[in-house]
């Protein structure tokens, strides 16, 4: 991948994921909203089922989509799909119960803790910025439970309960997303999170005529779809390389990282192969700043690429 083309698939990170956080806004207002009416389980129902029927209808009118529909690791789709289930029916039983800052807050932690997964898979290493923003965003964390209150807003524990759950969704979307493609992540998120939520959803299910939580929902349905889209784009594109797009170990690490998640899924391992020669690529021509700058990973790159595809 080029520079030019490495810095472009970084800015379609970036604006997917402010898109993201717009959409996340209007769905938490949005559910808030909503739920003044109608129980969070059947609010979930509703988003997924309308999302698989606009989906559908989408589908229909523009053939060329069906070409982008495939599942090549069922498996996976079905483990980040029931993921997903339990930190929407979590998230919006949050939003419901807790001040909408506090749960923005609490949602925050997501991406704290896909890092901490992803490091804790021994796939990707962090530096010491990362590791105090880290620190910090737990400190953030903690000063908003208030441990030090005489009574401790439980309520808030399902908001981390959905930031954890959305945090390994979070690890699976981009070699789901690189793949199978964010379209099909987005219907087997929705169909399966639809089944786990019919049981829930069933012992409350009622038809509203108010016409106040009818536009809720409505808002509710179509920030959901592009929130959820756009989480699924902005971690297919975004990268470390934002930092150090021509450093060959951004590009071998993520490489590394997304074979053996690959393997462990069963899937196809070609394009991460593909990404590791291009990483040696880079390695033949990287040259550190100074002495003391890391210049390891060429020989582990070079190791990688041998046993690829067998």
């Amino acid at each position: 991948m080029t520079e030019q083309n490495q810095e472009a698939e970084n800015w379609r990170g970036i604006l997917w994921a402010m898109l993201s956080v717009i959409g996340a806004s209007a769905m938490a207002i949005s559910v808030r909203g909503a739920s003044l009416g109608l129980d969070t389980r059947l609010l979930v129902g509703y988003r997924l089922f309308f999302t698989l029927i606009l989906i559908g209808i989408l589908i229909l009118i523009v053939p060329r989509l069906r070409s982008k529909v495939h599942f090549k690791q069922p498996r996976a789709h079905l483990i980040r799909g029931i993921l997903m289930a339990f930190s929407v029916h979590l998230g919006f039983y949050t939003l419901s119960i807790v001040p909408l800052a506090a749960a923005a807050i609490l949602f925050a932690t997501a991406p704290i803790f896909a890092t901490i997964i992803s490091v804790a898979m021994g796939r990707e290493t962090i530096g010491i910025r990362r590791t105090l923003a880290i620190l910090v965003g737990f400190i953030g964390t903690i000063i908003v439970m208030r441990p030090s209150s005489e009574i401790i807003d439980t309520n808030m524990i399902y908001g981390i309960g959905s930031s954890i759950f959305f945090s390994f969704s979070l690890v699976m979307s981009r070699n789901l997303a690189r793949t199978d493609g964010p379209l099909s992540t987005l219907i087997s998120t929705s169909a399966i999170g639809l089944i786990v939520t019919i049981p829930l959803a069933a012992p409350v299910f009622e038809i509203t005529t108010d016409t106040n939580i009818i536009l809720w929902t409505l808002v509710l349905i179509i920030f959901g779809i592009l929130r959820q889209y756009s989480d699924i784009q902005a971690y297919t594109y975004a990268q470390a390389a934002v930092i150090a797009p021509k450093n060959p170990r951004v590009v071998f690490s993520k490489a590394e990282f997304e074979i053996g998640m690959a393997q462990y899924f069963g899937s196809d391992t070609k394009p991460m192969c593909v990404q590791i020669a291009k990483s040696i690529e880079l390695f033949a021509n990287f040259k550190p700043e100074t002495p003391f700058h890391p210049n390891w990973g060429n020989d582990r790159a070079e190791q990688i690429l041998e046993s690829c595809g067998k």
